[in-house]
């Protein structure tokens, strides 16, 4: 086959078209992703140096060659994105492709592709890009470094906070009062409380209090004799005996009966306490936490709850944001569990693709951090790439940000610009509006801060 030359981009020659050409010509050139573009008949009309290295083919080997006898990839037989760009006018994003190079080496790579219109709104051809997902580092480079304290993972100003918080009380005995919705990890940061401590050394016992009938946690908790009920068959320590010397956690303390409030109330004042069915006192030296999803204040002001006990548990609370309140730690968290189940499952998940990270950004995360978890695991479990793309996140999840599609204008977007805002803004707070130090840290110019401040409507 003749090879054909390279196009010119109209029908105009020399003088200010032809610098315009060339001009556009070096910018193909000088961008670091492959970047081809096709005709209506498949036929590559230009192809950019970095896809050279990617690919291995010179260019004047594959000018004019239809792309399918070029890459010979499975999709090239069904389903392929250009196929879909040229015939329905979609723009596809991030699709995974494999395909072998000159050297006949397999490269994986991330492609998108989008079709080019004429004047008359007919599709004249495809462009298309190619990024190596082998040479992928921007999840590990952006994304990872810091953010890990004590096994919660977090960045936000809201979380620094919460850190600020466990170091100063992790030194003192003094007990502890964890506050936060459910999933948002507050068995974590009593661990983390217990680790930093005098008694790291000592046991660290855990309880959830609303996982057990009251009898049952009423023995769990304080140990039985032999003969106390039907079934003491011996006499067993409970748990405040057990974490004689560290740390007891009792989860969901919301949720004790009136009479277990009272005997942990003695607990706490006395540091002593009776097996059930037992006439002798045993001294304990443990260090409390307790959490709780609960309103405790409006479960005392509704008889619900102990105003006594509430005083004594609430001497040092630690309130933990939902995930909705900390979104910057999102990219941050997906990469800790892509790593997380790559380990477990012995997958090479490298990423996920900026459509299905947008969803993340747009649902509202009613299990927080834990449903993000369970996310990503059902992820993994669907997808077969290297690439988290938006068809593997669970469906309610694709759709539960807002009952319509995210197209551009869309509530995607808005949730995009919304959190756009917010991280401009608290670098901004952060650096005392010095607008130079506030684009250091984002990783962007002064200029183009000032334009985002101006789009967003942000104002000193």
């Amino acid at each position: 086959m003749e090879i054909q030359q390279e196009p010119k981009l109209g029908p105009c020659e020399g003088g200010e078209f032809d610098g315009i050409h060339h001009w556009l010509q070096n910018i193909l050139e000088s961008l670091p992703v492959g970047v081809l573009t096709l005709d209506a008949e498949w036929r590559i009309l230009s192809f950019n140096r970095a896809l050279e290295r990617i690919t291995g083919f010179r260019r004047a080997d594959v000018l004019g060659r239809p792309c399918y006898e070029v890459f010979r990839t499975p999709m090239c037989r069904g389903d392929c994105p250009m196929e879909r760009a040229l015939t329905c006018g979609e723009t596809i994003y991030d699709r995974e492709v494999s395909f072998l190079n000159s050297n006949r080496r397999r490269v994986v790579s991330l492609v998108n592709a989008a079709p080019m219109y004429g004047p008359d709104g007919s599709v004249l051809g495809g462009l298309e890009t190619l990024r190596d997902v082998g040479r992928m580092e921007w999840m590990s480079r952006d994304w990872v470094g810091g953010g890990v304290f004590g096994g919660i993972v977090g960045k936000s100003r809201v979380m620094r906070e919460v850190f600020r918080r466990v170091e100063d009380v992790a030194r003192t005995n003094t007990t502890v009062l964890i506050l936060g919705e459910s999933g948002t990890g507050k068995e974590l940061v009593a661990r983390a409380i217990h680790s930093r401590s005098a008694r790291r050394d000592q046991p660290f016992v855990g309880v959830n209090c609303s996982a057990l009938p009251e009898g049952v946690l009423e023995s769990e908790l304080f140990g039985h004799v032999r003969g106390a009920f039907t079934g003491a068959i011996r006499d067993k320590m409970g748990l405040f005996e057990l974490a004689d010397g560290g740390t007891l956690f009792l989860d969901e303390v919301g949720e004790l009966t009136p009479a277990i409030q009272v005997k942990l109330l003695r607990v706490l004042e006395e540091r002593e306490f009776q097996r059930v069915g037992d006439t002798r006192t045993i001294r304990v030296d443990i260090r409390l936490i307790a959490a709780t999803n609960k309103d405790l204040r409006r479960e005392v002001r509704e008889g619900r709850f102990r105003d006594d006990l509430y005083y004594r548990l609430n001497v040092f609370p630690i309130e933990l944001p939902s995930l909705r309140d900390r979104t910057e730690d999102l990219p941050l968290l997906v990469n800790h569990f892509i790593e997380k189940f790559n380990h477990q499952m012995g997958r090479r998940v490298r990423g996920i693709s900026g459509e299905a990270l947008n969803a993340l950004y747009v649902y509202h995360w009613p299990g927080n951090v834990r449903e993000l978890e369970n996310a990503i695991e059902h992820a993994f479990v669907q997808s077969r790439g290297v690439l988290i793309q938006l068809r593997d996140l669970p469906p309610h999840i694709v759709h539960g940000g807002a009952d319509v599609e995210c197209t551009e204008g869309g509530v995607r977007d808005e949730a995009m610009e919304a959190f756009e805002r917010r991280l401009i803004l608290r670098h901004l707070e952060e650096a005392h509006w010095k607008r130079r130090v506030a684009a250091r840290r984002l990783g962007i110019s002064p200029v183009t801060l000032w334009r985002k401040m101006k789009r967003l409507g942000i104002e000193p």
